[in-house]
C-alpha cells in the first residue's frame, strides 16, 4: 500500500484509525515547505497534526514532524495542538520517547491497516478531501528548531530540568546569567503553590507528598546545582557558583524569539509531564 493511500484512508475514516469526532481541516497550512500528512479538528477544538509513515517510523519523520509542530505552534500560539504519529511499526525506543513525552502514536501492522482500509472503502459516504493548501514562509530559525528539539529529547525523571530551563529563559539578565538564589526562590515558590492548591507536588512514585514544598531556598540551591544543572551539562547551562549562565553556544544565538519559544516549549513540556506522571496533572 502506498503512503498516499494510507493518508487518504485516514483522512476519510479517522474514526477507524484514530478516534471518533475528528473533522478534516479544509485549510491546510504548509510552513517552510513542511506540512502534516493530515490535519484534523477534534471534539475539543484542538488541531491534531498527524504524520503517517508506511513501514517503520524513522528518525527523519520524527524530527521533521516535530519541526513542523514547533513552527505551527509559533505561528498559531492560541491554537491548542496535539501531535500524533501513525506507522505500521514503531521501534521500542520511539514508543517510549513518545509515551514519556506525552505525544500520541498508533502502531497498525500492514494487515491490520489494510483491514481497516477495506472497512473504510465499504462505507457509502466518505469525507470530502478537497483541501486548500496555503503556503507560508518559515517562522523559526533553523537553530531554534534544533535547540527546541534538544529540549524535547531531554528525559524527565522529575520536572527539575525543564523547570530550570523555563526559569532561565524568564529570569536571564543581559549577560545570560541568573542568580542561584533567585532560582532557589522560584523553585520553592513553584512547589509551595502546588501544595497550597492541594495539588500533588511531583510524581508520587519518586517523591513523597509534602517534601518539596518544605524545602528551604538553601536546599533548593544545592539541589539545582547537583541535579538539573549537572544533568543538563555545560552544553545547556554553566555553573558559576553564585549564578547559573546559559552555555555560550545557546547565548550566542539568544534572541527575543528564541526566549519566547524556549518558554513556550518548556511550559508545554511541563504540562505534558505532569499530566503523564502526576495525579491531577498540572
Amino acid at each position: 500500500m502506498l503512503e498516499r493511500n494510507m493518508e487518504e484512508a485516514v483522512a476519510n475514516c479517522p474514526d477507524l484509525f484514530i478516534e471518533p469526532g475528528l473533522t478534516l481541516v479544509q485549510r491546510q497550512v504548509v510552513i517552510n515547505g513542511r506540512r502534516p500528512d493530515v490535519l484534523f479538528n477534534d471534539l475539543l477544538s484542538r488541531h491534531l497534526l498527524v504524520e503517517i509513515q508506511r513501514g517503520r517510523l524513522d528518525e527523519e519523520h520524527l524530527q521533521r514532524h516535530f519541526y513542523y509542530y514547533f513552527d505551527y505552534r509559533a505561528k498559531y500560539p492560541s491554537t491548542p495542538l496535539r501531535l500524533m504519529f501513525i506507522a505500521n511499526r514503531l521501534v521500542p525506543q520511539h514508543k517510549e520517547f513518545l509515551d514519556e513525552h506525552g505525544y500520541e502514536f498508533r502502531e497498525l501492522p500492514e494487515h491490520e491497516f489494510e483491514r481497516r482500509v477495506s472497512v473504510c472503502m465499504g462505507r457509502s459516504h466518505k469525507a470530502q478531501l478537497s483541501i486548500e493548501e496555503v503556503a507560508t514562509p518559515g517562522v523559526l530559525a533553523p537553530s531554534t528548531y534544533e535547540f527546541l528539539y534538544e529540549i524535547e529529547q531531554q528525559p524527565m525523571t522529575l520536572c527539575y530540568k525543564v523547570l530550570l530551563l523555563l526559569l532561565m529563559a524568564e529570569l536571564t539578565d543581559a549577560d545570560g546569567r541568573v542568580p542561584l538564589r533567585a532560582l532557589g526562590e522560584r523553585f520553592q515558590e513553584f512547589f509551595i503553590a502546588r501544595s497550597l492548591q492541594n495539588k500533588t507536588e511531583e510524581n508520587p512514585r519518586r517523591v513523597r507528598q509534602g517534601t518539596l514544598s518544605k524545602r528551604t531556598v538553601q536546599a533548593w540551591e544545592r539541589i539545582i546545582r547537583d541535579q538539573p544543572v549537572h544533568y543538563l551539562t555545560e552544553s545547556f547551562v554553566v555553573d558559576e557558583g553564585t549564578s547559573i549562565r546559559w552555555a555560550p553556544r545557546v547565548w550566542s544565538k539568544w534572541t527575543a524569539d528564541l526566549k519566547r519559544e524556549v518558554r513556550i516549549a518548556c511550559q508545554d513540556r511541563l504540562v505534558r509531564y505532569f499530566v503523564r506522571h502526576v495525579p491531577g496533572g498540572y
